[in-house]
């Protein structure tokens, strides 16, 4: 395998036949043909330029919170990103942080400085790099609504330096999410425009998003984050359209009482799956068909995949 070859002589620190499990949230995956793990912004950069030169087939992941790897041998090239630089401009608001830095830091960061913006999304188990992928957000906020501009490395290898605007984002999506090539764009650091606000305004909404996550939400369990995207297009739902909204119709189809194999649907929340004992790819991916046709039988509505079986 000439990629792999390649690789090999450019990155000594690079693994072979690592068991991707350990990566992800909900702990399912077999091995990988080659992994590494970059801790700044260097290696990230190098690491992604080897690849794109080496035309490896690879994927960047951050905490592993919204992809679920196969069980058979991934026949690709995973990078581990855990660049994790924040810089703080009290004065103007501006943040800047490294595509690594997990969504929960950042916000604690901006907080301690008095800058306010992605409180709600305090908890999700993301990385700013997939939070811009996917355009993150929770209770009516999202990444897009602060997100200025980031600095890529597109598939050409060309490094660019993109407004929001470039992004077409929209409820949980991007451009960079259909963009599924073997050599894809990948999110070096982004630039946030957060606004002044009294910390303990802001440490409140922190606590609040704590406390709803804990209360609605299987923390500290093997999962990953929700299974399916709300059909209403929004996380903002209230009255009536709260029966709209994905956790509510796969409540109602009965969804609380389906396991296959090591994979349960969680009792506290219908939208979230739990590995409970060594649950397989092949278990959650038959349980998400499973709670899919339930819900199409029961209200005619195809629900979307919001997690990536890779």
């Amino acid at each position: 395998m000439s990629w792999l070859k390649q690789l090999k002589d450019k990155l000594p620190l690079m693994t072979e036949n690592e068991r991707l499990g350990k990566y992800s949230t909900m702990g399912v995956g077999g091995p990988v043909r080659a992994l590494l793990v970059v801790k700044n912004f260097d290696e990230l950069t190098e690491s992604v330029f080897a690849a794109k030169i080496a035309k490896a087939p690879f994927r960047i992941i951050g905490n592993g919170s919204n992809v679920i790897f196969p069980d058979e041998m991934l026949d690709k090239f995973i990078i581990i990103n855990k660049s994790s630089s924040i810089s703080i401009d009290k004065i103007t608001g501006r943040v800047i942080a490294d595509s690594g830095v997990s969504l929960s830091k950042i916000i604690l960061e901006a907080a301690s400085n008095g800058l306010s913006g992605l409180e709600s999304l305090y908890g999700i188990p993301g990385t700013v790099g997939g939070a811009v992928v996917v355009n993150a957000g929770a209770h009516g906020s999202a990444i897009s609504d602060y997100l200025k501009q980031a600095t890529l490395i597109a598939s050409d290898k060309k490094i660019l330096s993109c407004k929001n605007k470039w992004f077409d984002f929209g409820y949980r999506k991007s451009k960079l999410k259909y963009k599924k090539t073997p050599s894809p764009t990948v999110v070096l650091n982004v630039i946030f425009q957060f606004h002044r606000r009294k910390n303990e305004d802001i440490l409140r909404d922190v606590s609040a998003a704590k406390i709803f996550r804990q209360t609605h939400q299987p923390i500290g369990n093997k999962c990953s984050g929700s299974i399916f995207r709300n059909p209403t297009g929004t996380d903002k739902v209230t009255g009536e359209n709260i029966q709209m909204t994905a956790g509510y119709l796969l409540e109602r189809s009965g969804c609380k009482k389906m396991a296959v194999g090591g994979a349960k649907v969680s009792k506290l929340h219908a939208n979230w799956i739990l590995n409970t004992n060594n649950a397989t790819s092949a278990d959650i991916r038959e349980l998400v068909e499973r709670m899919k046709q339930a819900v199409s039988e029961k209200f005619s509505i195809e629900l979307e995949e919001e997690v990536e079986f890779l």
